[in-house]
C-alpha cells in the first residue's frame, strides 16, 4: 500500500512539473551542461544582437555623413564655375560649412550605450580608437571584431576660388570612397554577426532536444504508473475493507 502511495504521488509530481521523476545522476550531470551550455548560447544571441545594433548605429551615421558629402560635393562642382559672384560662392561656402557642422553632430551622437561606433580619424582628432570585441559563442575565444575607425581627412572645405573648390571637390571624393568601404567593412561584420546568431539559435534547438529527452516527464509512462498505483491502493484497501469486516478477524481482535 505504502509502495503503490509513493509511485502515485511520483506519478502525479511528475505530471505536474513536467519533469522526469527518475532521472538518475548521471543523466542528471550531462542535463546539468546541457542546461548550461544553453544559458550560455541564449547569452552569446544577446551579445551578438548588441553587437549588431552597436555596428547598426554606425553604418546609420556613415549614411547620414555620407549625404552632407555629396551635398558639399554638389556645391563644389558648382562653385568650379567661374559664373558666379562673390556673395553666391559666400552662400555656397556658408552652406558646405553648415554640412560640415552637420557631420561633426552626427560623429558625436553616433553612440550606443554610451560608446562611440565611429571614430573619424582626421588631422584634428589623429587618435585611433580601441576595437571593439564582441562574444558570440560559448567559448572565450568567439569573438567578432569590429574597428570603430574611418580615416576622412581634414574638415576644412573652400570653394572661395575654382582651384580651391576643385581641390575640395578631390578631397569629399577620397573621403565618400573611405565611408563606402568602412560600410562594406561594417557590412562584413553584421554577416558574421548574423551568422553567429544563426549558429547559436541552432545549438539551443539541438542542446533543449537532448535536455528535453533526459529530463522531461514521459507522460505515458507517468499516466500509466499513476493509473496502476491507483488501482493497487484502491484494490488494496478493498481487501482491507473485506478482512477487518471479516467475523474471525473481529474475533481474533477480541482474543
Amino acid at each position: 500500500m505504502l509502495q503503490a502511495q509513493k509511485t502515485f504521488e511520483k506519478a502525479a509530481q511528475s505530471i505536474a512539473s513536467g519533469l522526469s521523476s527518475y532521472v538518475n545522476p548521471a543523466d542528471m550531470y550531462v542535463a546539468t551542461g546541457l542546461d548550461t551550455t544553453i544559458r550560455s548560447s541564449k547569452q552569446a544571441i544577446n551579445a551578438a544582437q548588441m553587437g549588431y545594433n552597436f555596428t547598426s548605429v554606425a553604418d546609420s551615421a556613415l549614411g547620414s555623413i555620407s549625404e552632407n558629402l555629396q551635398r558639399i560635393r554638389e556645391l563644389s562642382i558648382q562653385a568650379s564655375n567661374g559664373i558666379y559672384s562673390e556673395s553666391q560662392v559666400s552662400a555656397m561656402q556658408a552652406e558646405i560649412d553648415q554640412n560640415v557642422e552637420q557631420i561633426k553632430q552626427t560623429l558625436s551622437q553616433a553612440n550606443f550605450n554610451g560608446k562611440p561606433t565611429i571614430n573619424a580619424v582626421t588631422p584634428e582628432n589623429p587618435n585611433a580608437a580601441p576595437t571593439v570585441d564582441f562574444m558570440v559563442g560559448t567559448g572565450s575565444t568567439d569573438m567578432i571584431t569590429y574597428d570603430p575607425n574611418v580615416v576622412l581627412g581634414s574638415m576644412s572645405f573652400d570653394v572661395s576660388s575654382p582651384d580651391a573648390a576643385a581641390a575640395t571637390l578631390a578631397q569629399v571624393d577620397t573621403m565618400l570612397s573611405d565611408i563606402g568601404s568602412k560600410r562594406g567593412e561594417i557590412g562584413a561584420v553584421q554577416s558574421s554577426l548574423e551568422g553567429a546568431i544563426n549558429l547559436q539559435s541552432t545549438n539551443i534547438l539541438s542542446y533543449a532536444s537532448s535536455l528535453s529527452d533526459i529530463q522531461d516527464t514521459d507522460y505515458v509512462s507517468a499516466i500509466m504508473d499513476l493509473k496502476k498505483s491507483q488501482f493497487t491502493m484502491e484494490a488494496m484497501a478493498k481487501v482491507m475493507k473485506a478482512v477487518m469486516n471479516s467475523q474471525s478477524y473481529v474475533l481474533d481482535l477480541l482474543k
